[in-house]
Order: structure tokens, then C-alpha cells, then sequence
């Protein structure tokens, strides 16, 4: 994956010490309310017009061994790993990835032929719904289900949450490959079959390396901080949100009678 040194505003830039080499390596820049939110993220927007800004919310900002860098790894690559540890990731994935076609087939669902055919459909749908650990990465297209998701998070009781923005390529397909800049872009409203609820109420996407493997010549090649943009930290509480704005319930980022929901945890039953 290749490295993006964003442009940045006067003011994020003085925060960071005037390098924009080192968004990952800074500070977050923080920031009092929603709408000054939106108004610097306008502003990134605008300086980075060949990336598309894609964001994520956390509760902490997870630094890397030496605690010098956020670091953004899909799941499968987290932690300090033997190549057996990835290729017993890699297998579990297989399995739950026939598992899932399987469903969908023998119950003659929506989009099953998607499903069968495609294998970044079926880790996809693993990924946004937590089976097992996939090569993906998740991002949504929206800044308010981003927050929504940091200061909602159950182990979250800090004062500050982190919002991320990155910047991926435009994409072309519901499936966006680019092997310049090595990455696999999927739109999940796109790939989804309308009976997964989960991904149109969260806006989301999923991203990862092209041709992912458990052969890898250095890991930092694959996170996502070679694409960070910008981050700040927000206050954790209700004011933040101001006059005019509030945040997403979890009921509506986690909507009932999802189908794709319960086939998925009975996957995670059957690969435990």
C-alpha cells in the first residue's frame, strides 16, 4: 500500500509541528463540537480532492510496539504474529467463508449467486459482522456514524474519543480494485444483499491490500496509517453534538430483524 501525504489546513498543520509526513505520529487535533467537526473535515475535503475521505471512530487511539504511530490494521494481521498464527487465520476464514456460501445457497437467498461467486463478497459480509478476523479494514462514507460509533462504544469511558479520516481512491465499481496504490476498496450498500440490514444503516465500506496474503515482506506495508489524512479527538459527552445535531442510536447502527445478522452468528457457532 502506498504512502498519501495529505495537504492540511494552516491549523492542523501548526498542531503537528508543520510536517503533514507525521498525521500518524502526532497529536490529534482537537476539536470542541460537531459542526467545527464538519467544517475543518470541508476543508481536508477540498485540499485532498484526489482521494476520497473515508473515516472511522474509535474509543482509543492504538498506537504500534513503540508507541510512536496510530496504527490501523485489518484484523487478520493484528498482533505480534507467526506465519502458522496468519495461516491458521487465513484457514478459519476459508471456513467460515464456505460456510457462509452454504447458507446462502440451501436457503435460496437473495444475491446467493453474488455470494458464491465472489470472495471478497463473502469476507465482506464476515468482516462488517465480526465472524472471524478477514484482511479487511472498516471505514463508512459518513462523518455523524463515525462519531456516533466512538462515543458509543460500551468499554469506552474516556473524556476524549478519536475520529480518523482517511484518504482511498475514487471508486469505480461496487468492488474497487487499484494496483497502483495496492488497495481493494468495496461499497457495501453495493454488495450486500438488501437483506443485510447492518451496512445501508451504517454507510459501510471495507478496504484492503490488493492480492492479500500471509506471505508479506514487511506488515507496515499493511496498515492503513500510510493513508491517514488527518485525526482529531473529541469530547466524549452529549454537548459535543450541539444545537441541530445528534448522534445515530446503536439500535439504529444495529437494527433488528437482520437476516444476514443470524446467519452470521451461526457461523460464529459453528467456526468457535
Amino acid at each position: 500500500m502506498n504512502n498519501y501525504v495529505p495537504k492540511l489546513p494552516e491549523e492542523i498543520l501548526n498542531h503537528i509541528g508543520g510536517d503533514s509526513n507525521y498525521v500518524a505520529s502526532a497529536e490529534a487535533y482537537p476539536i470542541r463540537n460537531y459542526r467545527e467537526l464538519v467544517k475543518i473535515t470541508a476543508k481536508v475535503a477540498y485540499m485532498n480532492k484526489n482521494n476520497l475521505l473515508f473515516y472511522r471512530g474509535q474509543a482509543i487511539d492504538y498506537k504500534g510496539q513503540k508507541a510512536s504511530k496510530s496504527t490501523f490494521y485489518p484484523t487478520i494481521y493484528r498482533g505480534h504474529l507467526s506465519k502458522q498464527t496468519i495461516e491458521d487465520r487465513f484457514k478459519l476464514l476459508d471456513e467460515a467463508s464456505q460456510f457462509l456460501k452454504n447458507e446462502f445457497i440451501e436457503n435460496n437467498l437473495e444475491d446467493s449467486l453474488e455470494v458464491k461467486k465472489r470472495k471478497y463478497v463473502r469476507w465482506s459480509i464476515l468482516q462488517h459482522y465480526g465472524v472471524c478476523d478477514t484482511p479487511f479494514l472498516d471505514f463508512t462514507h459518513s462523518l455523524r456514524v463515525a462519531c456516533s460509533f466512538a462515543m458509543d462504544s460500551e468499554e469506552n469511558k474516556t473524556e476524549e474519543v478519536f475520529i480518523y479520516l482517511f484518504g482511498l481512491p475514487y471508486l469505480t465499481n461496487r468492488i474497487t480494485t487499484n494496483s497502483e496504490q495496492d488497495i481493494v476498496n468495496v461499497r457495501l450498500l453495493g454488495i450486500c444483499p438488501s437483506i443485510a440490514l447492518r451496512p445501508h444503516f451504517q454507510e459501510g465500506y471495507v478496504a484492503s491490500t490488493d492480492e492479500v496474503t500471509y506471505e508479506y515482506d514487511r506488515k507496515s506495508d499493511l496498515d492503513f496509517n500510510r493513508r491517514l489524512i488527518a485525526k482529531f479527538k473529541i469530547p466524549n459527552n452529549k454537548s459535543f453534538w450541539g444545537q441541530g445535531f445528534d448522534p445515530i442510536p446503536m439500535l439504529s447502527l444495529y437494527p433488528d430483524g437482520d437476516e444476514v445478522e443470524k446467519i452470521c452468528n451461526k457461523i460464529k457457532n459453528q467456526i468457535m
